[in-house]
C-alpha cells in the first residue's frame, strides 16, 4: 500500500536563486495525497531552508547527502518516495497551474506504467513560450521511435515522464551514477520497458530555457564526453533501428559546435571522445551525419565546430 498517490522529487544543489518559483508552483495547487521529496545534494547555500519555508504544511520528506550529482539525487528520491507515482521537478523549473490535478486525473483514469506529458519553455525575459497541440498515436511496436523522433518537442528529459514507482524499481530504472546527460540512457530504457503508456496533452511543466550557468549552458567537456559514451553504448545496442539511431546521433552531433569553444586541453579530450562515436554516425539515415563521421582529425573537427557555431548564432539572431 502506498501512503501517497504522487511523489514529487526535487533535487537541490545551490539553487537558492531559482527554488522559490518551483516551490510556489506546488503550494499554489491542490496537493491532496501528494508528497514532496527534497534531496539536498550537498548544497552550500540556503536552497533547502528557502524551499521548506514555502512548502510549510505540505507532506515533505527531507534527504541530506554529500554531493552525488543529479543522478544520485534522483535515485535517492526514488528510494525514499512513498507515492504510487513519481514526478521529477528540477529546482530551476516549475509546475504549470493545474498540473498536479491534471496529472493525477490522467493517472487514475488509465493507471499506466508511464504518463508522458508536454511542457512549455520559459525564461524571465520572454515568459512562457507558445505551444500548439499535436496528435499522439504511437504504433504499439514502435512507441520508442515515435516518441523520440516523430514529435515536435524533444522527449529526452526525465521530467516529461510520470512513472509508477514499482515499475521503476522492478525494472531497475535508475540513473547512471557519476555521469552527466543521464536522461538519455534512462529515457530510452524507460520507454523500452513500459507496457502501458498514457499521454497528457495539456502541458504541465515549465522548463527554464537557456538559464545562465545551467549545466547545459556551461561549457564542460565532461558533459559531452559522458553523452558520447551513452550514445556509443546505445548505438551498439540498437544497430538495426534507423529512426532511433538517427535521434541518438543527433544527441551527439548537436554538441560538436562546442569543440571550438574549449582550450586545447578540453579540445583534446573531446577529440578522443568523438573518435569513439563518430564512426557510428553511419548508422544514421541522415546524409549530414554520414559525412561528419569522417571528421576524426583535430583540424577538421575544429572547422566543422566553428561552422556550426556560426550557423547556430545566426539562427538565434534571426529568431529574435
Amino acid at each position: 500500500m502506498h501512503s501517497k498517490f504522487l511523489t514529487i522529487i526535487i533535487p537541490i544543489y545551490n539553487a537558492v536563486d531559482y527554488i522559490t518559483k518551483a516551490a510556489e508552483s506546488i503550494t499554489a495547487q491542490h496537493q491532496a495525497n501528494v508528497e514532496i521529496v527534497l534531496v539536498d545534494d550537498g548544497s552550500t547555500d540556503d536552497s533547502l531552508e528557502t524551499c521548506l519555508k514555502l512548502l510549510n504544511g505540505i507532506n515533505t520528506v527531507i534527504i541530506k547527502q554529500e554531493n552525488q550529482g543529479l543522478s544520485g539525487a534522483r535515485n535517492s528520491g526514488i528510494m525514499a518516495a512513498s507515492g504510487e507515482y513519481i514526478l521529477f521537478l528540477d529546482a530551476d523549473d516549475y509546475l504549470l497551474p493545474g498540473a498536479i490535478e491534471n496529472i493525477c486525473k490522467a493517472l487514475k483514469a488509465e493507471k499506466p506504467d508511464v504518463l508522458f506529458g508536454r511542457y512549455r519553455r520559459w525564461n524571465p525575459q520572454e515568459g512562457l513560450h507558445k505551444h500548439k497541440p499535436y496528435d499522439f498515436n504511437p504504433p504499439c511496436d514502435q512507441k520508442t521511435e515515435y516518441i523520440l523522433s516523430a514529435l515536435p518537442e524533444p522527449s529526452w528529459n526525465a521530467w516529461r515522464y510520470v512513472c509508477r514507482r514499482e515499475f521503476l524499481i522492478e525494472n531497475e530504472l535508475f540513473f547512471k551514477h557519476g555521469m552527466l546527460c543521464e536522461d538519455v540512457p534512462w529515457t530510452l530504457s524507460l520507454l523500452e520497458a513500459a507496457d502501458s503508456l498514457a499521454f497528457l496533452q495539456e502541458p504541465f511543466y515549465a522548463y527554464f530555457h537557456r538559464r545562465p550557468n545551467s549545466i547545459l549552458n556551461t561549457p564542460n567537456p565532461q558533459r559531452i564526453i559522458d553523452l558520447n559514451t551513452h550514445v556509443k553504448e546505445l548505438l551498439e545496442k540498437y544497430p538495426d533501428r534507423p529512426a532511433l539511431c538517427r535521434q541518438l546521433v543527433w544527441q551527439s552531433f548537436l554538441y560538436i559546435n562546442e569543440y571550438c569553444r574549449f582550450d586545447p586541453g578540453g579540445r583534446k579530450q573531446l577529440l578522443e571522445s568523438y573518435k569513439t562515436v563518430l564512426p557510428l554516425y553511419k548508422q544514421s539515415d541522415n546524409r549530414l551525419h554520414r559525412v561528419i563521421r569522417f571528421c576524426r582529425n583535430a583540424i577538421l573537427l575544429y572547422v566543422v565546430s566553428a561552422g556550426l557555431t556560426a550557423l547556430k548564432t545566426m539562427r538565434r539572431l534571426w529568431m529574435r
